[in-house]
């Protein structure tokens, strides 16, 4: 009932989806608009003592509620059966934890709230009849504000909880637009394709890892990544085929592009990874805010 879960609609734990996800709508003219926009760059948990054998299965969430529709706008999302195992440095506590993309991006005018749960799944012995089990690792809430500047910033900060720390590094891009980024593979190798894919937003250096798995011909991957109104959004793709026997040479591709933003469009490309894979690349720019009407 307070004014802060109210405002925030904490309530409610319904997602952002891209389907449901706002929209401008320019069939009556362009009145788009850019905004400051949230993009997520990594996220580790830090001072983690780390007391079971082999890797922390961790899972959870991690989302962000903007003012423009405060629902949940997940970066991470792993139910305890779909843990993430990771490695965590047995001195600092460290481990990363690979980001999934927001629905739409995350929209910053004047504050915003991430809102976590982190856990680790306890009971993995092959005796255990019951359900599977864990402990909460960090949990809770922190709002944003007065991150307004006229130019665009990196942030890191670390969020403190009960068994360990959560370190977040995002930039605020001022005068942002949306990409939506969307990879087809065409065709692939029969055994499969390892596949990374990469961006960099606005000019900054920072990596922002979209994807890395095994995929196979068929498979979409889409991405939202914020980038200011006049600057560029890079694209890294690298594969190879996961059929490399011992002794032989590892084959890997790698495709960049850059792309300048708009405030909507759409560029596709077929690109191709030496003479083992075709990959549709598409990016579509979106303004998520739009002019007030003019007076009459």
């Amino acid at each position: 009932m307070h004014w802060f879960g109210s405002d925030y609609r904490l309530d409610d734990e319904s997602e952002i989806n891209v389907n449901s996800a706002r929209s401008v709508d320019c069939s009556n003219g362009c009145r788009c608009l850019s905004m400051n926009l949230v993009q997520f760059i990594d996220m580790k948990i830090s001072g983690y003592h780390h007391t079971q054998p082999g890797r922390a299965k961790i899972f959870g969430f991690f989302a962000a509620r903007d003012d423009m529709e405060p629902l949940r706008n997940y970066v991470f999302r792993r139910a305890i059966d779909n843990f993430e195992a990771v490695s965590v440095k047995r001195k600092t506590g460290l481990a990363s934890l690979s980001l999934t993309s927001p629905a739409r991006g995350i929209c910053i005018t004047s504050r915003v709230l991430f809102e976590f749960q982190l856990c680790i799944r306890t009971n993995d012995s092959p005796e255990a009849e019951d359900e599977p089990k864990g402990d909460i690792l960090i949990e809770g809430c922190t709002e944003f504000t007065n991150m307004l500047r006229s130019k665009s910033f990196i942030e890191t900060v670390r969020l403190y909880g009960e068994k360990c720390g959560l370190d977040l590094k995002f930039a605020v891009l001022v005068n942002a637009v949306q990409a939506t980024v969307d990879v087809e593979i065409i065709h692939s190798p029969a055994s499969g394709l390892g596949l990374k894919l990469f961006a960099k937003t606005s000019g900054f250096s920072d990596v922002i890892h979209l994807f890395r798995g095994v995929v196979q011909s068929g498979c979409r991957i889409s991405s939202v990544v914020a980038v200011e109104r006049y600057s560029h959004l890079d694209l890294c793709i690298e594969g190879s085929p996961t059929d490399i026997g011992l002794g032989e040479r590892l084959l890997c591709a790698r495709w960049e592009r850059r792309f300048g933003a708009g405030f909507h469009g759409t560029v596709d490309e077929v690109v191709k990874l030496g003479d083992f894979t075709t990959i549709s690349v598409k990016v579509t720019w979106k303004a998520l805010k739009k002019r007030s009407p003019p007076m009459a």
